[in-house]
């Protein structure tokens, strides 16, 4: 009887090792990887796409003029608390450069800075009202539901 209680055992425990519970699902996500993963993968790019190309428009203007004056927008992330189906945190990210000849050489000198720009969201804003917000005819300066600012009015302080 031991001997069959012992010889169940070393078969059911190693067993009992590999059973494991799945992991439990991330409370945050890449706003792409929402409501599941690549779901919003066009959707945001067209966001993204839209963001950048009124960058594009106003950037010779405004941020375009500085020391690292050659700027473009490199990547926007967002999470997303997907619990609450709502927006935590965006992060849009610039490279700017400036180059110049050495006129008695002819070696170019080139420097760049990155920049990481934090968009201020409003507390609980759920995604899809951060959609709405981005289908608007000027993306960049739509007023985010539930606040004063833009996208436009986080990069003032940022680039």
């Amino acid at each position: 009887m031991l001997r069959n209680t012992l010889a169940a055992a070393l078969l059911v425990l190693p067993l009992a090792a590999f059973a494991q519970t799945p992991p439990a699902a991330d409370r945050y996500v890449d706003i792409v990887n929402w409501p599941t993963a690549e779901a919003g993968l066009d959707r945001f790019a067209g966001v993204e796409a839209t963001l950048n190309g009124g960058f594009d428009k106003i950037c010779g203007d405004t941020f375009c003029e500085g020391e690292f004056h050659n700027l473009r927008p490199m990547q926007l992330t967002c999470s997303v608390d997907a619990t609450k189906s709502s927006m935590k945190q965006c992060v849009w990210t610039f490279a700017g450069t400036t180059a110049s000849v050495v006129t008695k050489s002819g070696a170019v000198q080139a420097a760049g800075k990155l920049y990481k720009c934090k968009i201020r969201l409003p507390k609980d804003m759920l995604v899809e009202q951060f959609y709405e917000a981005m289908k608007a005819d000027d993306a960049l300066n739509a007023k985010l539901p539930g606040s004063r600012n833009s996208v436009y009015d986080s990069l003032v302080g940022c680039l």
